[in-house]
């Protein structure tokens, strides 16, 4: 009986462990959040990150129209954001109190699609994560100021009169008050973006995990982004509430093939010899990370729906699947 409650826990997971939960679909003209009294969320500190999900829609975002992803921006002595600059390409910037900024560029932005990025300051550089891969890091130096005069942001970064609108869906906002560690960031990556036991982070500022809302629904009494943290909910301002943009969205309204393979599962659970998949009618890739996110198996091009894991010590694992599905199972 154990091992059978054990396995409806599993494909219980199996199904759901990949699922977007809700998000907040964007419109590109007005929508956007705005953090009251964050100002000085990071006064002072000399590390700080920030990371987020987005799923970008705009195909050709170009001055003054700029697609605005999440952050702080004065011009003066501080700013921590990401932005579309094209189809492709991001800018993430550092402003330190004197107002000497650091800025990256990489053009590994992909539309239609949910992409996850991580921007670290350590106190001597400034680096970019796309998922779990560092794929830019500069020279930085400084602090944030004491007093701020900007406000986070989601879904909009201003500069001088010209609001940079985001269009596409934002989820799993998250502002540090230290430098996360490529430790962190993988495991937040094989968490699928969310931040596992928040309470227990050190220097968690601000989370937002976006799940309210009715998806694509009547959503008109939700205006408030719920801070996990308790202490800074975001203001909705200028959404529809109702209809299919400009709203609260889910996963069951997307369209892509990272959110249709609903019948995919592993089994059986607990494991000892084989792991099996079922769903799946392709050659397939297949990484198995332990909790500490170190990875244990990596494989590209099966063509078996098996894998051999006799030799992985007894736990709990995670298998990511054509990197974008995240199946957990228990190895004994």
């Amino acid at each position: 009986m154990k091992k059978k409650l054990l396995y409806c826990l599993f494909a219980l997971i199996s199904l759901n462990g990949f699922a977007q939960n809700n998000y907040l679909d964007f419109d590109g003209t007005n929508d956007n959040i705005i953090v009251n009294n964050s100002g000085n969320v990071l006064a002072g500190s000399s590390t700080i990150s920030m990371c987020f999900k987005v799923f970008p829609k705009n195909a050709n975002p170009s001055y003054p129209a700029f697609d605005g992803f999440a952050g702080y921006r004065n011009d003066s002595n501080f700013d921590f954001y990401i932005i579309q600059l094209s189809s492709n390409e991001i800018e993430a910037r550092f402003r330190n109190s004197s107002g000497t900024t650091f800025t990256i560029t990489y053009n590994g932005l992909i539309l239609n699609q949910w992409n996850q990025f991580f921007l670290v300051y350590n106190g001597s550089f400034l680096t970019l994560f796309s998922g779990a891969n560092e794929v830019a890091s500069i020279p930085a130096n400084g602090s944030v100021p004491v007093n701020n005069t900007s406000l986070f942001r989601i879904g909009n970064i201003a500069y001088s009169i010209n609001n940079f609108y985001h269009k596409g869906y934002m989820d799993e906002v998250s502002l540090w008050s230290k430098a996360l560690s490529p430790t962190e960031i993988d495991n937040i990556v094989i968490n699928n973006g969310e931040i596992a036991l928040p309470s227990n982070q050190s220097n968690l500022e601000i989370y937002y995990k976006f799940n309210q809302g009715l998806a694509y629904g009547n959503n008109s009494g939700v205006t408030t982004l719920i801070d996990e943290m308790g202490a800074f909910d975001g203001t909705l301002t200028n959404f529809a509430l109702t209809g299919n943009i400009s709203n609260w969205g889910g996963q069951n309204q997307m369209s892509t093939a990272n959110f249709d393979e609903v019948n995919m599962f592993a089994y059986p659970n607990p494991i000892s010899t084989m792991l099996n998949f079922s769903g799946l009618s392709e050659k397939i890739s297949i990484k198995i990370v332990d909790l500490s996110g170190r990875i244990v198996f990596n494989k590209k091009d099966i063509d078996s729906k098996f894998i051999e894991i006799s030799t992985l010590d007894n736990g709990i694992y995670t298998a990511i699947v054509n990197e974008t599905h995240h199946i957990k199972f228990i190895k004994n």
